[in-house]
């Protein structure tokens, strides 16, 4: 066994003279993130399946645009705080997990009203549905937001096992109460209820875990919170871009399209997601070395990423059909949408480096003129396709939110990059 290892560990620093990065860490953290990402994945499609074959297209789409019209609400939060926080935290100021946290749960009481309110809306308008749901996503989803730092914080340590753990005992305590909720009732509400607990519940455990386990120091952590200030002040208008698309098709095609579209997107949106977090590996390693550094690999990450994604997408090509027909036979509809959808993959790798280059340097300027340009290309686009031609516009349009965002990425770190060193 350790002559295995021994092997796997030199060929591992062999081949860092051809990928240029430190082979044995991203194997290590890989793993972890690959691992705990894969699992979560099945155990989430596993629900999706259950809910593509026992509910109705119109209470999963219903579902779905609740869970959107939720998530538009997060620009009442503090959203750039766990990058903040990472990036703190690999720097060495671990008191950075404490302080936000009780910052966060101040700030969020401001999205309590604001669910409150809308709550109250749909109840005087005689909706008891969205009523019930708003008024107890707002019990719970605000501390929820704030606590869920820990992850964040285990990333800036480069725990990834932890991580990894932690996250599927998560997803596997949500899809749980999902399951009962949709075997013992079926209805919307109860669906809102175990997804609210369920995810309060698992995110306050592994908060405390980790206090008791790597007692971070309870000093205020100034510069994290300004500068997830900053960052949440950059993205403002990210909560309401990301969630555009479905709420776009429910208002104007209607929650059983939406259900469709969700469908369609199921597996290109939990892989985009498992790449980005594989490349969130080099998050650390980012924020100890300077702009000129980076650019030494610039163009050599971002053609590794292109070739990988293509290869992500030939093989997604190749089983989509299997997993429609085997998995989701009653939307055969949303196959093609899929496959076209699946495109994505190509500059996911690309869109995520870059993203993360600017956040590590603190190109605060920068990233506002990229988030502003990005959602103004995205709300667009999601405006002028998506009204128009329903799922088919919609789909067009993710993609080339993401070609043109991964050409928008390069451009503008090139330029910044540049700026920088005809001023030094």
């Amino acid at each position: 066994m350790t002559s295995l290892k021994d092997k796997v560990y030199s060929l591992l620093r062999r081949s860092e003279g051809v990928f240029k990065t430190d082979m044995v860490y991203l194997a290590k953290g890989g793993f972890w993130i690959t691992f705990g990402q894969v699992f979560s994945n099945i155990l989430s499609l596993g629900l999706l399946i259950a809910f593509a074959n026992f509910l109705p297209k119109e209470t999963y789409g219903l579902y779905r645009y609740i869970l959107s019209l939720a998530s538009v609400l997060n620009v009442f939060t503090l959203t750039g705080m766990n990058n903040a926080v990472a990036r703190s935290v690999a720097s060495g100021d671990e008191g950075a997990l404490r302080s936000s946290v009780r910052y966060q749960l101040k700030w969020n009481v401001i999205m309590l009203l604001a669910f409150w309110t809308l709550s109250g809306y749909y109840f005087l308008h005689h909706d008891q549905l969205f009523s019930a749901s708003f008024f107890i996503l707002g019990l719970f989803v605000p501390a929820t937001l704030a606590f869920n730092t820990y992850g964040s914080y285990l990333e800036g340590k480069k725990d990834f096992r932890s991580a990894s753990i932690f996250n599927i005992l998560s997803t596997f305590i949500y899809v749980l109460g999902a399951f009962a909720a949709l075997f013992i009732k079926g209805e919307v509400i109860w669906l809102i209820l175990a997804y609210a607990l369920t995810t309060f519940f698992t995110t306050y455990v592994f908060y405390k875990i980790t206090l008791r386990r790597f007692h971070p120091p309870l000093h205020t952590s100034g510069e994290a919170i300004t500068y997830g200030r900053e960052l949440t002040f950059i993205g403002f208008v990210d909560p309401i871009a990301s969630q555009l698309d479905k709420i776009l098709l429910t208002h104007f095609w209607g929650p059983a399209q939406l259900a469709v579209y969700a469908l369609a997107m199921a597996v290109p949106e939990r892989a985009i997601s498992l790449i980005k977090n594989w490349v969130g590996l080099g998050f650390p390693n980012f924020a100890s070395k300077t702009a000129k550094e980076l650019n030494h690999l610039f163009y050599t990450r971002i053609i590794q990423g292109l070739i990988v994604g293509i290869l992500c997408f030939g093989m997604y090509m190749l089983l989509a059909p299997y997993l429609f027909a085997y998995l989701l036979p009653k939307y055969l509809d949303a196959l093609p949408y899929s496959k076209i959808l699946a495109l994505s993959f190509i500059f996911a790798i690309p869109n995520r480096y870059v993203s993360l280059l600017l956040v590590s340097q603190k190109f605060s300027k920068t990233i506002f003129i990229n988030s502003i340009i990005q959602n103004v290309i995205k709300i667009s686009l999601y405006l002028i396709l998506g009204i128009s031609g329903g799922i088919t516009g919609l789909v067009l349009a993710f993609v080339l939110v993401n070609l043109l965002g991964m050409i928008a990425n390069i451009t503008i770190w090139k330029v910044r990059t540049r700026n920088s060193a005809s001023l030094a």
